[in-house]
């Protein structure tokens, strides 16, 4: 696990699918983000609770293992005030709370886009000589 960087966000990814996670980290890393992920729910809260910084953002599938999207965002909220979720899936259908909802498969211009809103205008992100 990484050390904190106080000089770029955080993101937890939440995907089962491994194609999809290895690709969201990719798109996200490139575009200058500190990148934790893990393949359930269970894995991803463990993960919450062993990193000592900030975790900005978490977008998570919808139907993760053992403790689904909308569980684990509650939960990350609870021990992380302020923490940032976007729910994902493959299903189109409205979250109960109104909730934003990015449907898979998306292109990867709206899965950055998509981040960079969670994250508002106070993002920490920083690029190299920016």
């Amino acid at each position: 696990m990484y050390p904190p960087d106080p000089h770029r966000s955080v993101i937890l990814i939440g995907d089962d699918e491994p194609v999809i996670l290895d690709l969201v980290q990719t798109v996200l890393r490139a575009e200058g983000y500190q990148i934790l992920s893990a393949r359930d729910g269970e894995e991803a809260l463990g993960i919450s609770r062993k990193y000592r910084g900030a975790i900005d953002a978490v977008p998570a599938d919808l139907s993760l293992p053992k403790i689904d999207g909308l569980e684990l965002r509650a939960r990350l909220s609870a021990e992380r005030p302020g923490i940032k979720a976007l729910l994902m899936s493959g299903y189109i259908f409205p979250l109960p709370d109104r909730s934003p909802l990015l449907t898979k498969p998306s292109d990867l211009e709206t899965l950055k886009q998509r981040i960079r809103d969670l994250l508002g205008s106070a993002t920490r992100t920083r690029r190299a000589g920016g």
